[in-house]
């Protein structure tokens, strides 16, 4: 048994590795989970990519690494490092890595960048070298031949998306329906402990409550959501527990929490998706943005929502900030259903930003093409 699988895993990765030669770039994901009890931890490592033979989008994970307490930025950063080489993913090929806004991820990703520098600077010092023995004949003759590729970013990392937004609703859980929530909770977990309330639920209207959970994303959205959809029968089966209610002013203050974060649950959902997703950045957070500034109810925390919201996703909406990423504004550029967003007059810093971003790698490609002709010139 142990030689079959070890034969079919071997299959199964050899096959995965001739996908990921095939594929011109690759985005490389990254997640922490911790075993209950925190007994284990884990670092788990994905790959998203175009495979051009199947002519479709594949997401496979590469590696679940073991990750020994404490986890920091060192640790992860050679894990990763160790993962890529076993896989033969060299920077050149990682268009980005998309990572939480953990600080011992975001050093992980910026040591294995510095490693690549380190790298470069010694292949660099040894062609260096190299070209002094050579004699200036060889030295011109090379040069006509071969052309010196322009160093690209390496390891572009990009912040997960969907956990930035729930960053931006956290202001909403603990500023302002801290208190209701609390309550909704409360009730919600006593009706789910009676097996009796449970099934009175059923028989009334065939639905049962929802929790909560701080590591599912809308997982809050969802229970007040399925809490007010069965209002009526909740409050009915609450009555024959003894058990008091929500006030007039908490069910009312429940609903505008979900017309509040509905818009997020949608966009969430949006963005988490194995693929396709990355055009569909920018349009979300500015219709996020909309959303917040037309919301009429709790003024307050609509404006430090929207103050977060900006200055969260600086990065990708504002070409002048020091560390902007243009990838989502040039996805958003090619993609003909979300493109003309960027031809608002409003938006042309970060139009010329895509354009730009778009023409340098057009031109790299066309460099790279280039190189490998000069290269089987000189073979042939």
């Amino acid at each position: 048994m142990n030689s079959l699988l070890k034969e079919k895993w071997e299959g199964a990765k050899g096959h995965l590795k001739n996908l990921l030669a095939r594929c011109r770039k690759v985005v490389i994901c990254l997640d922490g989970w911790s075993k209950k009890g925190l007994s284990s931890h884990y670092l788990g490592i994905s790959a998203c990519f175009f495979d051009p033979s199947a002519g479709d989008v594949k997401h496979i994970v590469l590696q679940l690494a073991v990750i020994r307490h404490p986890h920091t930025g060192e640790k992860l950063a050679a894990a990763l490092n160790d993962c890529l080489t076993d896989w033969g993913l060299g920077a050149d090929k990682i268009l980005m890595i998309v990572s939480d806004n953990g600080s011992n991820m975001i050093k992980a990703i910026k040591l294995l960048k510095e490693m690549n520098e380190d790298e470069i600077d010694e292949c660099s010092h040894c062609s260096d070298d190299d070209e002094e023995e050579q004699t200036e004949t060889e030295m011109a003759d090379e040069n006509e031949d071969l052309m010196e590729l322009p160093r690209e970013v390496r390891y572009l990392r990009m912040p997960c998306m969907a956990h930035t937004l729930q960053l931006v609703i956290k202001k909403a859980y603990v500023q302002h329906y801290d208190h209701v929530l609390t309550k909704a909770r409360r009730l919600v977990k006593l009706l789910r402990k009676s097996s009796d309330a449970t099934q009175k639920l059923l028989t009334k209207c065939g639905k049962i409550l929802i929790t909560d959970n701080s590591t599912r994303w809308n997982s809050t959205y969802y229970m007040i959501n399925r809490l007010l959809d069965v209002k009526l029968c909740a409050n009915e089966v609450l009555a024959d527990m003894k058990i008091d209610s929500l006030t007039v002013a908490e069910w009312s203050k429940l609903e505008e929490m979900k017309n509040l974060l509905q818009p997020f649950a949608t966009h969430t959902d949006i963005l988490q998706t194995d693929a396709l997703s990355l055009s569909y950045v920018i349009p979300s957070v500015l219709d996020l943005e909309c959303h917040l500034q037309q919301f009429n109810d709790a003024r307050s925390l609509t404006n430090a929502m929207r103050g977060d919201l900006r200055q969260r996703f600086a990065p990708l909406l504002e070409p002048v900030s020091h560390n902007f990423n243009p990838l989502p504004a040039a996805a958003c550029l090619l993609d003909p259903n979300v493109g003309t967003l960027l031809l608002a007059p409003h938006m042309r810093p970060l139009l010329d930003a895509a354009k730009l971003f778009i023409t340098a790698q057009v031109c790299l490609y066309c460099l790279e093409v280039q190189f490998l002709l000069n290269v089987c010139r000189k073979l042939i």
